[in-house]
This record gives structure tokens, C-alpha cells and sequence, in this order.
């Protein structure tokens, strides 16, 4: 009986978070940016972009992007890997964007709104450049407009291709979260705001019974007063 209830107790303790795990909401575009066009390979392919208002285990996001520009949709469940779970040097590619989203999203640098969907293209079109070979050939909007985003572009390729991971340090969070269904999403979050992974809540959930077993054999020891 003790077995059984200890058990029901753990269930308890897990079921709320093990729903929550790893489940990303889409909210539409915070940012909505240019249409971009180019080739991946020979073949040529055209996106619309623009920085994602997601929350990641209902928690809110500074900034998110998409990551797999061949797959379409964003939401449902995920599995989310810190930036810092992958190797600076095989995994540079994943560096090197979280980089210039750190350093160009307009929701994590001052950015004047006037000029945020230009960056914000910008951004996404360096992020499938990183991720999925993108070449990026048109972008809509006006001459100015073109060759501001061009201009943004080959700035942030440049400079994050100079950068040293072996001892930048940054200053948010980035989690890296794959679907085979939906795009794979990067995002930005506060240092230290990361969520709790279930393993954190099984022990935590051990923690406790491990407390209430505790408080039961003390009880049971306690002696009887006349």
C-alpha cells in the first residue's frame, strides 16, 4: 500500500510539468519582415520573414527565429537543447547564429521600429544561410529598402563569421528546438531563465518523497508521552 501511494504521489508531482515539457506556442509574428527569394541548392525557394512571438513552456521568449526554412508551421511539442549542449567548433554554424540574433534582433539591441522589419529580414535570411545553405538572391520592398537589407546581410555574415567561441560570452540564453514536423525554431531567452527539464522535476519529485518517508520514520520513532 505504501508502494502504491508513493507512486501516486510521484505522478502528481511530475504530471504538470511532463504536460508542459518542451511544448512551444505559436503567437504570430512579433516582428514582421520583407519577403526574401534565393536558391538552396538549385533549387529556388522564397520565404516570408520576420522575428516569431512564441512562448516556450508558457514562458515568454526575448526573441525567436526560424531555424529549417524547407518546413512550414510553428507550435506543438519540441525537443528544446541548450545552445551550450553543442560543441563550439562542430556546431559553429548554430554559434554563429545565436550571435547575430544577440546582436542585431531588434528586441535584444536598440533598434529604431522604422527600421526593425529590415533588420529582422536580415536576420532571418542569415539564420537559413547558416542553417540550410540559403543564397540569398531578391529581397521585395524598394530599391533602398533592397539594399539596406542586402547591405544588413553581408555585415552579419561577415562579422560572425570573425567571432572566437571559446571565449565570447553570452549574455542570453539560446535554446535550439527541433520538430520533425514543424520548423525548427532558435530562441532567446533571459540568463538563467531556463526551464526545468523533467529530469530536474524527477528529483524533485524524489527530493520529496524522500522528506515525507523521512518525516513519517520520526513520527513513528517520537515516543509516547503517559
Amino acid at each position: 500500500m505504501k508502494k502504491i501511494i508513493a507512486v501516486m504521489f510521484l505522478a502528481l508531482v511530475l504530471l504538470p510539468s511532463a504536460a508542459l515539457a518542451d511544448t512551444i506556442a505559436y503567437k504570430g509574428m512579433d516582428i514582421p519582415g520583407l519577403r526574401v527569394e534565393g536558391y538552396v541548392g538549385w533549387s529556388r525557394v522564397s520565404g516570408q520573414t520576420g522575428q516569431f512571438n512564441v512562448t516556450w513552456n508558457e514562458q515568454e521568449t526575448l526573441a525567436a527565429y526560424c531555424a529549417d526554412l524547407l518546413t512550414s508551421g510553428v507550435g506543438g511539442r519540441y525537443d528544446v537543447q541548450s545552445l551550450t549542449n553543442f560543441d563550439y567548433d562542430q556546431y559553429e554554424n548554430l554559434y554563429q547564429a545565436a550571435w547575430i540574433m544577440e546582436n542585431y534582433s531588434p528586441t535584444l539591441v536598440s533598434v529604431d521600429d522604422a527600421y526593425s522589419k529590415y533588420v529582422a529580414t536580415a536576420v532571418q535570411a542569415s539564420l537559413w544561410t547558416l542553417f540550410d545553405d540559403f543564397k540569398l538572391t531578391g529581397v521585395s520592398g524598394s530599391y533602398s529598402e533592397r539594399n539596406y537589407v542586402f547591405s544588413l546581410y553581408h555585415e552579419m555574415m561577415s562579422a560572425a563569421s570573425k567571432v572566437d567561441f571559446s571565449t565570447y560570452k553570452f549574455k542570453n540564453d539560446f535554446e535550439y528546438a527541433t520538430s520533425g514536423r514543424h520548423q525548427d525554431v532558435l530562441i532567446a531567452t533571459p540568463g538563467g531563465a531556463a526551464a526545468p527539464e523533467p529530469g530536474s522535476m524527477l528529483l524533485m519529485g524524489s527530493a520529496l518523497l524522500g522528506t515525507v518517508g523521512y518525516l513519517r520514520r520520526r513520527r513513528k520513532a517520537k515516543p509516547k508521552t503517559a
